[in-house]
């Protein structure tokens, strides 16, 4: 499996990047990630109650797959290829525990959140596409592995079916408690019809 891993790496890893596949990177390995917490914040201002209950089930997911992705990292370390002298890396990263990546456990247990509803499971695929040129750049800039996204896609699911559960109870009281001071906050951009109460 390691040696599978190392194949995969060299072969997506820049080894003779241009100045403009290395910002691309860059901004597809960091930047795009906060696309995915600005669609559940945009979305919650317009969704009915049905898209909102799905939404908080994807934060709520996210926050799961992350908290396991630290706890696997915890029972197993496992370095990056920078650290074990493999590839180039491109961009700065602290040497911590590389499985499975974080950026892709957020990004795909927020769609997998997101999936459990029908209301939003077209939405549930096409930020999943989305995801994907993330997972691409964090192992073409040396900071992943392939298998780290591997782990990743695991790690969601699992954060997932934890979540699951919680769908027709727990989902839409965590949904009113959030919607009461939501409304008082925001009550003069509701009352104009800009937001939906």
């Amino acid at each position: 499996m390691e040696h599978l891993n190392n194949t995969l790496f060299l072969w997506i890893n820049a080894t003779d990047p241009t100045a403009f596949s290395l910002l691309l990177g860059r901004l597809l390995a960091n930047g795009l990630v906060y696309v995915f917490p600005l669609y559940i914040v945009l979305n919650w201002l317009r969704a009915d109650t049905a898209g909102r209950d799905a939404l908080v089930q994807a934060a709520l997911t996210a926050a799961v797959a992350l908290l396991l992705s630290w706890a696997i990292a915890q029972a197993w370390f496992h370095p990056r290829p920078f650290v074990v002298g493999i590839g180039h890396q491109y961009m700065p990263h602290k040497p911590t525990a590389s499985f499975p990546s974080n950026h892709m456990s957020f990004i795909w247990a927020l769609c997998a959140g997101l999936w459990v509803h029908a209301a939003r499971r077209r939405a549930a695929w096409i930020l999943g596409l989305i995801g994907l040129p993330v997972a691409w750049a964090r192992i073409y800039m040396g900071v992943h592995w392939p298998l780290d996204m591997v782990g990743a896609l695991l790690n969601a699911a699992l954060a997932a079916l934890i979540c699951l559960p919680l769908r027709h109870r727990a989902i839409p009281c965590l949904r009113a408690l959030i919607e009461y001071p939501y409304r008082r906050i925001f009550a003069w951009p509701i009352s104009q019809g800009w937001f939906r109460a």
